[in-house]
């Protein structure tokens, strides 16, 4: 089946942050045309490897083939267009999802959200992100990623602290949306969200990728799925 563009270029979009992570917190990786490979252990929630570029699987095992060597068969992976079986490598599916995409000038949500600027209003932004389904005592966001013109935190915030929030990277081509997240319901933060980010650069579309009932309020939100990924995580892989 061929690979719709606008997942390759989410794709992508989804490795630049991953360069931004990683480059906060002095992680080293290296940017190859068809994957993002992290040299050092990643940080929480971030894989060893994504693929960047679909066809071809050869190179990829190639390159799992080493971190399996380099980090004792502990992985992570972004199977990013659904191409690799790996089960008889030791790899498991840890969840599925797709990849998101909405065309710019959609209909706006709220924009009652504000871009975090300062060091205290990201941290009791991560404390939030925290709260709402993403723990980890592992300081994740950090002041180096709020001097990265292309990475940029917003927020819902009341009586001091952050109700809701995101993260929008800006590419080339597209603006990533991801670390959606809200003290409440998600039904309708996904437009919110996207209005926000749009703010980056009204002309660019906005791209991402979801499950679950998130990926249905984004449907919700405007957002078409363009493409299905999955996470797969290996405690011993063997090549």
């Amino acid at each position: 089946m061929a690979v719709d563009a606008r997942a390759v270029v989410a794709a992508n979009n989804n490795a630049d942050l991953y360069e931004a992570v990683f480059k906060s917190h002095g992680v080293g990786f290296e940017r190859l045309p068809y994957a993002f490979v992290g040299k050092d252990e990643p940080p929480p929630y971030y894989s060893n490897l994504t693929v960047q570029s679909p066809d071809r699987a050869d190179d990829v095992l190639s390159l799992l083939g080493g971190l399996a060597a380099r980090f004792n068969g502990a992985l992570g992976l972004k199977d990013s267009f659904c191409e690799l079986e790996l089960h008889d490598k030791g790899f498991e599916v840890l969840f599925e999802a797709s990849w998101i995409w909405r065309e710019p000038g959609n209909t706006p949500g709220q924009r009652d959200w504000q871009r975090i600027d300062n060091p205290h209003d990201l941290e009791i932004w991560e404390e939030a992100w925290n709260e709402t389904g993403s723990p980890t005592e592992r300081r994740m966001f950090n002041e180096a990623m709020l001097n990265m013109p292309d990475i940029c935190f917003f927020g819902l915030k009341n009586d001091g602290r952050f109700e809701a929030g995101c993260i929008g990277n800006k590419s080339a081509d597209c603006i990533g949306l991801s670390n959606v997240f809200s003290r409440s319901s998600s039904e309708g933060v996904f437009a919110d969200a996207a209005a926000i980010v749009a703010t980056i650069d009204e002309s660019l579309p906005i791209a991402g990728y979801e499950s679950g009932m998130d990926l249905e309020h984004a449907r919700r939100a405007g957002f078409e799925t363009v493409g299905d990924l999955r996470i797969l995580v290996a405690k011993a892989a063997e090549f």
